[in-house]
């Protein structure tokens, strides 16, 4: 008779048993009174779980202590942790091979007797490699960030604060502060004019309705009194539905060269003695564009003494175009107006080092000869170029990951069409035969199998689409556990494959002693049905493929060989990437996704594939699995 408690325990087995964790439990003399497989496939032991009921635990935790990177340590904390019979959680244990368990510690204690102890043990292997490399990542992007020139911040779609370099907040408290907040809290922080924040808001609302990029020049009023111009971008980023993801501001000072352009304004008559005081250079060209001035800042920058280039062209103070200083000063010629913002270009110095520089133009009438002249303020921007290079190497790589998701929606497309296009003209016909005197069941069963089959097809593309989606982003289960795999193959080809739609039958055979292996049902049930539908759909009118399981030394090889087409050398570099066809398939359906899919889940299994193949005369494939492999279950 089965009582509840035993229908109880029995309950309680399974669960364990099922549970992806190491379970074990010890009484309170540490004799073990139940333990899973998991534990014992995690630990390498080859007895089963119930045939280890009874062993002393502390005996047991020596034999296993070399495993752990340092043994000494592992013994001494598990008699600390019995000593405090504290619960414990997610401990983390190094073993000697490089690998990293989690540990958890439950006391069982009944009416304030201790009765024994629970101990959980999890593989934490690839998290924690995922961690630290994610870590690194992060610390590497933020280095480079750091170290930019240049004001950068990143912001939510909110314009809330996810991300500020050093240059654009010195200070390490209020930066990281400072994330998550926006600028009314951070201008109310700093006390300053709250105008700052809505002038900052306004263009980033304009930046997320007109998903364009925005850029103004701000005044910010400094301690000292004195008024600093930052010139400010805006840029927005997109998710592949084109909505704004993220913004990045960055900025760069121009104070210099606004205060520049206002002191030359107000001061002209003064003209001679002030460029010589400026940082940035001043060339003044005549009506005929001869160069009449250069202040000294010139040869910083262009490596040429003012002395060398006084009356000559403008083009040979060595600028690579000079199309757009022509196209301003045609403008002013005919509309008498110009553009105030500042312009880049580059060119290469007297020395041939590439230079940036802005340049803006000012017009203006010399009373001394009676024509217009023309004033260039030029400012060295390399240094911010570069930084703004950096950034937006980083902003293109970005980039070309979505440009990579989009080809890869592109290539769908068009997998997507010719089914399409064999669907619509079939519809076409048979609404035409709906309407005929005579039409025979052959004619109608001949348009109707064509939908049916392109249908098909394109299940199959979207269901392979859906598969390599949900491997990628790490939505799919990896189940595995010993079974027969014999017995499993002969299931397979009785139920898919006795016979073919072409009426042949596949030869199985088997060599070596037949024993178990621990393999998922569901993967081994795809990459068997791929192969072998190959080898069929490949070979058609020749002799039927042979499947046949070698059972070596510490492995199990399932050789799959058809006697069809081959695959052409230059395609077989390209077999397991995504929507690659051999060359010679000659209208043989497929989606070009299977193999990849097949190599996915090989390397759950961590087993490899190999083949041999020679065209017109036929391909083996051969998929070596190991034996009791550290699988991650």
């Amino acid at each position: 008779m089965i009582t509840k408690e035993d229908s109880l325990v029995h309950k309680l087995n399974f669960i364990l048993n099922k549970i992806p964790f190491a379970v074990l439990l010890e009484d309170s003399n540490r004799r073990l009174q139940f333990t899973n497989q998991n534990f014992c496939q995690l630990f390498n032991i080859e007895a089963k779980p119930e045939q280890m009921v009874g062993f002393n635990c502390a005996e047991a935790a020596e034999i296993v202590a070399p495993l752990f990177k340092n043994p000494e340590e592992f013994l001494n904390r598990i008699d600390e942790i019995l000593e405090k019979k504290v619960a414990v959680n997610q401990e983390v244990i190094e073993l000697a091979n490089g690998k990293v368990f989690l540990r958890d510690y439950l006391p069982i204690f009944n009416d304030e007797v201790f009765e024994g102890q629970v101990w959980i043990y999890y593989d934490y292997t690839s998290t924690r490699r995922m961690e630290y490399e994610n870590i690194r990542h992060k610390e590497f992007y933020e280095r480079i960030l750091h170290n930019i020139p240049a004001d950068i911040a990143v912001f939510d779609k909110n314009h809330r604060y996810t991300f500020v370099n050093k240059i654009a907040i010195k200070d390490d408290i209020i930066r990281e502060w400072i994330i998550g907040k926006d600028d009314f809290e951070y201008i109310q922080l700093k006390e300053k004019d709250i105008n700052i924040a809505k002038v900052r808001r306004a263009l980033f609302n304009t930046v997320i309705q007109e998903k364009n990029p925005q850029e103004f020049v701000e005044e910010n009023i400094k301690k000292d009194g004195d008024v600093q111009f930052n010139l400010r971008r805006m840029q927005p980023f997109f998710t592949e539905q084109g909505e704004v993801d993220y913004v990045v501001g960055y900025g760069m000072d121009i104070t210099s060269i606004k205060k520049a352009e206002e002191y030359i304004r107000r001061k002209e008559q003064n003209f001679a003695q002030i460029p010589d005081m400026l940082s940035i250079v001043v060339v003044i060209i005549d009506k005929a564009l001869n160069i009449v001035f250069a202040n000294s800042s010139f040869e910083s920058v262009f490596g040429y003494p003012p002395s060398e280039i006084i009356g000559k062209k403008i083009e040979e103070i060595a600028l690579s175009d000079m199309v757009s200083i022509r196209r301003d000063i045609e403008l002013y010629e005919t509309n008498a107006i110009t553009e105030d913002a500042p312009k880049e270009f580059q060119f290469k110095d007297k020395y041939g080092s590439t230079k940036y520089l802005t340049y803006s133009l000012m017009p203006y009438e010399r009373a001394d000869v009676a024509e217009t002249n023309y004033a260039l303020f030029f400012n060295d921007v390399t240094d911010q170029h570069l930084a703004v290079s950096e950034l937006q190497k980083i902003i293109e790589k970005e980039r070309r990951l979505n440009e990579l998701k989009s080809g890869f929606v592109n290539i769908v497309s068009h997998e997507m069409r010719t089914p399409l296009s064999v669907i619509q003209s079939s519809a076409q016909i048979l609404e035409l035969l709906n309407g005929a005197d005579r039409v025979t069941k052959e004619l109608l069963t001949l348009h109707t199998n064509r939908i049916v089959s392109e249908v098909g097809g394109m299940e199959n593309l979207m269901e392979e689409l859906l598969l390599v989606s949900k491997i990628e982003s790490g939505k799919i289960e990896f189940k595995p556990f010993p079974q027969n795999l014999s017995s499993f193959v002969k299931t397979l080809l009785f139920e898919r494959y006795s016979p073919y739609n072409d009426g042949r039958y596949m030869r199985f055979e088997e060599r070596g002693t037949l024993r178990e292996l621990a393999f998922d049902r569901v993967m081994m049930q795809h990459i068997l049905n791929n192969v072998i539908n190959n080898a069929f759909k490949y070979s058609s009118g020749r002799k039927p493929p042979v499947i046949r399981l070698r059972y070596g030394i510490n492995k199990i090889s399932i050789i799959v060989m058809d006697f069809g087409i081959g695959i052409p050398e230059k395609d077989r570099q390209n077999l397991f990437k995504a929507f690659s066809r051999a060359s010679n398939v000659d209208g043989i359906k497929g989606t070009g996704l299977g193999l990849l899919v097949v190599k996915y889940f090989l390397e759950f299994h961590q087993a490899k594939l190999r083949f041999k193949t020679k065209v017109n005369t036929g391909t083996c494939i051969i998929i070596d699995m190991i034996e009791n492999p550290a699988l991650d279950v």
